[in-house]
């Protein structure tokens, strides 16, 4: 069976599904064969896969606790943490929310002189240079590209509008332009050329390139960290309004794949059965030899699907930018606790059959 680790996108969201990754390869397995993401998603699948086991927890680390920061500077040295919830946590949030977009993050981006932006000179709000020049400190991408794991990246071309999919085991040799290029989340980020077209973020395709995943193999088990919940509270508010929108769009984005991929599983297992009922002589027989081709071997996959779900404190639509130090490693844990509970939910599930079966763990 295959191992593989889907990763989504979701800007400072991403700092959960590390939590997931470093627990993952705390607890010893399922190892993962393959990994693939988008955005946010695509930056921790190059430093998990451009690290040995042992060093990738420790890296991605490096690269989230290297952007986070208090939005009110020695706030946490004189007055402690913030509050877990209620009010304060709720303005620290969206205080960080708000350094974020203002004077952008270290290592990630920076905002353009707003004269750019207004004349159009820059297509953007904001630079990935800095992510640009600092993923080959964190990712070897030489072991990217020639070790164990097979990875997956997907941007998207915004001029066809057609998802581009980056992958080692089909002969691309993937660099940071890759990886930048699925982070460019237009109009926040300018698109990138990558081998003669201009691509933007992958999450504007498919943010949790699951399909890729299930569609490879006969028999799969796949960890997808989804980090936008189609189920949730109504919004109290304009801000909170614009992050369920958010969160309806891409969560039920992936909810289709899934429902897709299940339908497909389920004609393939009718097909199998519907074969079982045609005389053997028949079955040599051009057009039924064709349509009983159709159906491949027995198929089944299982997904563990490993969803967060915003605290109600955290910023609004902001949250996407809320690299704050106290979010960032509640976040983090949180990844890694959903983990746990959802490898325990393995374990204890009846082997599956053919078909689709679906894990749900959410924070």
């Amino acid at each position: 069976m295959l191992n593989a680790l889907v990763l989504s996108g979701g800007v400072a969201l991403g700092s959960f599904e590390a939590g997931i990754c470093a627990a993952l390869e705390a607890g010893g397995g399922p190892r993962p064969d393959w990994v693939a993401g988008a955005s946010a998603g695509a930056v921790n699948a190059a430093i998990f896969a451009g690290n040995p086991p042992e060093q990738r927890a420790a890296r991605l680390r490096q690269f989230w606790e290297g952007m986070a920061e208090d939005p009110l500077p020695g706030f946490s040295l004189f007055f402690g943490a913030p509050m877990a919830d209620g009010p304060l946590r709720r303005a620290h949030n969206r205080a960080a929310a708000l350094q974020s977009l203002l004077f952008g993050r270290p290592g990630l981006f920076m905002p353009r002189f707003l004269p750019e932006a207004i004349m159009g000179r820059a297509p953007s709000l904001y630079d990935l240079t800095p992510l640009r020049r600092r993923l080959p400190e964190l990712v070897d991408f030489d072991r990217l590209n020639a070790g164990p794991l097979r990875v997956t990246l997907v941007a998207t071309d915004v001029t066809s509008g057609k998802r581009v999919v980056f992958d080692t085991a089909r002969g691309t040799r993937i660099g940071p332009e890759h990886v930048v290029a699925s982070c460019a989340l237009l109009p926040l980020f300018a698109p990138v050329e990558v081998e003669g077209r201009l691509l933007g973020d992958g999450g504007l395709a498919s943010n949790a390139p699951v399909d890729l995943v299930l569609e490879e193999e006969q028999e799969v088990l796949c960890i997808l960290a989804e980090l936008f919940a189609a189920a949730g509270a109504p919004p109290g508010n304009l801000s909170g309004s614009l992050a369920r929108a958010g969160d309806l769009a891409l969560g039920n984005q992936t909810q289709r794949l899934l429902e897709g991929h299940a339908r497909l599983l389920r004609l393939r297992d009718s097909l199998h059965r519907l074969a079982a009922l045609v005389p053997e002589e028949r079955r040599t027989e051009p057009e039924v030899a064709a349509l009983l081709a159709e159906a491949g071997p027995p198929a089944r996959a299982i997904v563990l699907r490993i969803g967060y779900r915003a605290p109600p404190d955290e910023a609004g639509a902001g949250k996407l930018f809320d690299f704050s130090r106290a979010t960032t490693a509640d976040r983090w844990q949180a990844g890694e606790e959903a983990l746990r509970r959802g490898l325990r939910k393995l374990a204890e599930a009846p082997a599956p059959g053919p078909g689709l079966v679906l894990h749900d763990i959410e924070t």
